[in-house]
């Protein structure tokens, strides 16, 4: 079975960034245990100054005062200053580092689970509704089939039954004709639906890339803020880490949160730009020249197919009329609006563009075949370079490959899309 989410440019995009998104993770750990045995290290070393400030404050109290009893006491209080310092270097690592960086890493984790479960929901009804066209594309074949050798045996028998048996037959002809159109209309309406599962899929891998690139823009401040926190705190020590303050105070007067962002994005990115996105096509036994089915039956089958798809090109064509009139007027004046309103409307506009796209693929396809069959000659079509098929077991599957902007932050003004040639045709009834 073909896995219809592999060449998603959409797909790469946000597991690159989720593995780039990882490995921070990971760094960030790094630095917080590093931190944390820092801290440990600071707080232990107090304790044991300051347990040498109590031993040596005992000895000079039973020691006469003098001049250099009195130095003495000076280098007691120095240890004690000193022991101090490393106390609340060891607490401020903790309180204002290490507490807030668990706490955030805790949030960051819960929140890309939740973004996974929303991609890996929206990635299984892609998924769902491919097998679902193909088991209902089996069953319509199947029925069809049948259907097909029923009419034959109504029209081989006219003449050898009985009158009884003859409505018999026409009965059991009904019932055929009234179940395979039921089936027909299911497998069209699934077909439809893949147009809506597909681009849910990659408008909930879009909205899950901005959080996680926000996630990951909030964990390099976090490193930054503490970063610069700790230099901070150690600069109070003096002369002796002077020389530390100033390589790692440098360091941090480089930093550049956005240049990193930007950074981020251009590692994370794919080097092509061109997005296409698959979608099932229908396929008929109509279309099977080689089939026994009856030549006047199989070109009136298909010619009500595209009648139906024409119907539905037309409908969508208007609607995509109306979304493009909503977005001039927009365009002309921006207090007619809301920002939401608009970006509701742009996705409309994208949705019914894709929807347009594959009523033509189809239209197209069919076309092809009638073509062949009334032996005219074949009609063109953009799409036609867009369009394959494999095979699987006894079935041949067709699906159409639709060219779309590829831009993860979308444009506020929604870029027409066309299928490969850059120009839209409509396929008129005639055809």
């Amino acid at each position: 079975m073909r896995d219809p989410l592999t060449d998603c440019s959409y797909n790469k995009v946000y597991k690159n960034l989720k593995e780039f998104s990882q490995n921070g993770e990971n760094f960030c750990k790094q630095v917080t245990s590093i931190l944390q045995q820092r801290a440990n290290l600071e707080i232990n070393y107090a304790k044991g100054l300051q347990k040498l400030v109590i031993k040596l404050s005992k000895t000079l109290q039973s020691t006469k005062k003098n001049c250099l009893v009195s130095a003495w006491t000076w280098v007691s209080e120095g240890m004690k200053s000193a022991a101090d310092l490393h106390q609340k270097l060891g607490k401020a690592i903790e309180l204002e580092a290490i507490k807030p960086t668990h706490q955030v890493l805790s949030v960051h984790e819960k929140k890309r689970k939740s973004l996974d479960n929303e991609v890996e929901k929206a990635a299984n009804l892609v998924i769902g509704n491919w097998n679902q066209q193909i088991k209902a594309k089996k069953k319509l074949m199947v029925s069809t089939k049948k259907h097909e050798a029923l009419s034959h045996l109504v029209e081989s028998s006219k003449q050898t039954v009985t009158k009884k048996e003859k409505q018999k037959l026409l009965s059991k002809l009904k019932k055929s004709t009234e179940k395979l159109a039921k089936e027909d209309e299911n497998y069209y309406q699934k077909n439809l639906a893949g147009c809506a599962t597909r681009l849910k899929w990659e408008n909930t891998l879009e909205s899950c890339y901005q959080s996680i690139l926000e996630l990951e823009k909030e964990r390099i401040k976090l490193l930054y803020n503490n970063l610069n926190q700790y230099t901070q705190h150690i600069s109070v020590f003096g002369q002796t880490l002077t020389t530390c303050h100033t390589q790692i105070h440098c360091a941090v007067s480089k930093i550049d949160v956005e240049k990193d962002t930007q950074a981020l994005m251009e590692e994370t990115a794919v080097s092509s730009t061109e997005n296409k996105s698959e979608f099932l096509l229908t396929d008929y036994l109509e279309e099977d020249l080689n089939s026994a089915m009856n030549k006047e039956r199989q070109e009136s089958s298909l010619k009500s197919k595209l009648l139906r798809l024409q119907k539905d090109i037309e409908k969508t064509s208007r609607d995509q009329e109306g979304l493009e009139r909503m977005l001039k007027s927009y365009s002309r004046d921006a207090a007619f609006s809301d920002p939401e309103s608009q970006k509701i409307t742009a996705a409309l506009m994208d949705e019914t563009n894709l929807k347009l796209d594959l009523l033509q693929a189809n239209a197209y396809k069919l076309s092809s075949v009638l073509a062949e069959l009334e032996q005219r000659p074949q009609p063109s079509h953009p799409c036609s370079n867009a369009i394959f098929r494999w095979k699987e077991k006894q079935q041949t599957h067709s699906y159409v490959k639709i060219s779309r902007p590829f831009l993860m932050k979308r444009l506020e003004n929604v870029v027409s899309r066309t299928c490969p040639g850059g120009q839209r045709i409509p396929i008129s009834s005639s055809t």
